[in-house]
């Protein structure tokens, strides 16, 4: 007869230590919903780790910008890179070995490790960035003023509902978001990403079908994948295309991903966000209402 001891007791399913069955349900429910999205969007380049690490980079080229080190998904250019990306002539096996994303310590090589589209000449370039800071940001305050007082107006008018005010502000959010990309493509910082987020148990698996196809020249310019910080149950793969308004190139990108199996077209979709919305600091639930992400895969692939 097997004895009982109270480590036994404590972590068996009928022990009361993960709290009531209310309890449990209830914590299961939170696991079900939980979106790792936000964590890489909007927490990951705001961690003191992250920062640190970024500022500890060596100086970039004339076009980088300072405020990168800040920015969760932005690209900078190729030569900031140091030991987290693949050498020039490193078999693809040796680089995988090398840098596994599951357990690659973030304090070792950074954030990030990347890999480049070995046939893409020339290598690709970030564009002039602090310009569209600059710039972006007077378009950003100008929203602001002016739905501020929009904002204003509508609560002296003692209105009841907001459909007034709501009428009034989308088709400025529109035009914001126009003058945004346009900005953009006059600063030549047109790359975007299609973002994954596997689980740490499948980083390894989906990084290295990422990495397999990208080497092939299969999929966009370049790909990255966070490395271990230390938390999160999902870790983000960002896959590059050079050019967002290119919506044939964006497509077959995503078109590839469903070949490979990392994306399903029936399940939940994934999302494609440019560069330039990275930079500005353009979450998910940004204070000017604009949709954070440009194409989803399921509107891309029913060619909507």
């Amino acid at each position: 007869m097997t004895s009982t001891t109270a480590a036994d007791e404590i972590f068996s399913d009928e022990s009361s230590f993960y709290g009531d069955d209310d309890e449990k349900n209830q914590l299961e429910a939170q696991v079900s919903s939980y979106d790792p999205e936000l964590f890489w969007v909007e927490t990951h380049p705001k961690l003191l780790s992250t920062i640190q690490e970024q500022l500890r980079a060596p100086p970039t080229r004339a076009k980088a910008s300072p405020s990168d080190v800040s920015m969760d998904d932005a690209s900078p250019e190729p030569s900031t890179l140091r030991c987290n990306q693949r050498g020039k002539t490193e078999p693809i096996e040796h680089f995988l070995a090398r840098l596994p994303p599951s357990t690659t310590k973030s304090a070792s090589v950074g954030p990030w490790i990347w890999m480049f589209n070995p046939h893409e000449v020339p290598p690709r370039q970030s564009g002039d960035v602090p310009a569209l800071l600059r710039k972006g940001r007077e378009l950003l305050q100008e929203y602001e003023n002016e739905s501020t007082i929009l904002r204003e107006a509508h609560d002296k008018s003692g209105a009841k509902t907001t459909a007034a005010l709501t009428r009034k502000l989308n088709p400025m959010r529109k035009e914001l978001e126009k003058n945004i990309l346009a900005l953009a493509r006059e600063t030549g910082v047109t790359d975007g990403k299609w973002m994954l987020f596997p689980t740490v148990d499948q980083v390894d698996k989906s990084w290295k079908t990422v990495v397999k196809a990208m080497e092939k020249g299969e999929l966009g310019d370049a790909a990255k994948v966070a490395t271990d910080d230390g938390g999160g149950q999902s870790r983000l793969i960002c896959v590059y295309t050079a050019d967002f308004g290119d919506v044939e190139d964006v497509k077959r990108v995503v078109s590839k991903l469903v070949d490979l199996g990392l994306v399903g077209k029936g399940s939940r979709p994934i999302y494609y966000k440019t560069d330039a919305f990275t930079h500005l600091e353009i979450n998910s639930k940004n204070e000017y209402g604009l949709k954070a992400s440009m194409y989803s895969s399921r509107e891309v692939l029913e060619g909507k």
